[in-house]
């Protein structure tokens, strides 16, 4: 995992506590709220989940935590994403690698859990996988000590607490910030307009491969995580859009993770199941993986039209 990239002045007061003002979150978003204070209220909030999320993990290793992390990793992604031409000069990219680096340190452990979720729902029509399951364990609890430790050496609450203080400082010190309705409607307009794009390169090729797939799931994900950032500056309710996108990206996200599931079987030995076993597994999750994708490619003529309207007056 790449150091952090903190190369950053800081001022004599200290920066504030991120769990302090997680409370506020987008609730108290309006158009007349500053794009600096809009970041703030964002970053703080989605700050807090990453390191509430953290902390559990010390004392638990439930699945769902770790998704919950990568989620709010993604999110944190993503709103660095939309800032980055504000935050020119504070290493915005850099920051942008550093979420994503630890999303992947969470990631490691949880793509067992994947690969062992779908080998667990076979398992009854296949009682050969039981020493396959057992080797999984092993595996993912060693993947699961490596996460714990990276975890615990990235400080997540400092480095946090030091970026989000100075991109606020930053952005505070703008001369020219826009006005927040016209920033929001820049940039879930840009993240739309990605997406159809990608959605359209899989019309040109119906028998795409599972790499345009995935570039409609990542500029999904961007489009709805700023919905859902932005959603009481945009003029009209977007539950429906952010609906489709979800069913979009559940079923984009479940050939994800076969995809994961079988580059991660075919990395790894597996000493209990032997390798009958582990071709039959690869077998399976190439048969399933096929299936999915012609799914994914089947709902893709139903990703949301335009989502932007006329903004609040």
């Amino acid at each position: 995992m790449s150091s952090h990239p903190l190369s950053v002045a800081m001022e004599d007061i200290p920066p504030p506590h991120i769990q302090t003002d997680a409370r506020k979150a987008a609730d108290t978003l309006t158009p007349a709220v500053s794009v600096a204070d809009a970041f703030y209220l964002l970053a703080t909030s989605t700050g807090a989940e990453a390191v509430r999320r953290t902390g559990s993990l010390r004392s638990g290793d439930d699945p769902e935590i770790l998704h919950k992390l990568r989620v709010a990793l993604r999110r944190l992604r993503t709103l660095w994403w939309a800032y980055g031409p504000l935050l020119e000069g504070t290493d915005a990219s850099g920051h942008r690698a550093w979420f994503k680096s630890l999303a992947c340190v969470a990631g490691t452990t949880r793509d067992w859990d994947v690969l062992r979720h779908l080998v667990q729902a076979e398992h009854a029509m296949r009682p050969r996988f039981a020493g396959l399951l057992a080797d999984i364990d092993e595996m993912r609890a060693a993947a699961l000590a490596l996460s714990k430790s990276a975890l615990a050496d990235s400080h997540v609450e400092e480095y946090l607490n030091v970026v989000i203080y100075s991109a606020r400082l930053h952005l505070e010190s703008y001369p020219r910030s826009p006005a927040l309705v016209d920033f929001v409607e820049e940039h879930v307009g840009a993240a739309e307009k990605a997406l159809k794009k990608d959605v359209a390169r899989v019309y040109r090729d119906r028998l795409c491969g599972y790499e345009t797939l995935h570039e409609v799931r990542i500029a999904s994900k961007k489009l709805r995580y700023l919905i859902e950032f932005f959603s009481p500056v945009l003029a009209r309710d977007h539950r429906a859009i952010i609906e489709s996108l979800a069913s979009l990206q559940d079923t984009l996200g479940k050939l994800n993770d076969l995809v994961t599931s079988e580059a991660l079987m075919r990395g790894h030995s597996f000493h209990v199941a032997g390798p009958a076993v582990t071709n039959d597994a690869l077998a399976f999750l190439e048969e399933e993986k096929v299936q999915h994708m012609q799914t994914a490619r089947a709902i893709l003529g139903n990703v949301p039209g335009p989502c932007i309207s006329s903004s609040h007056p």
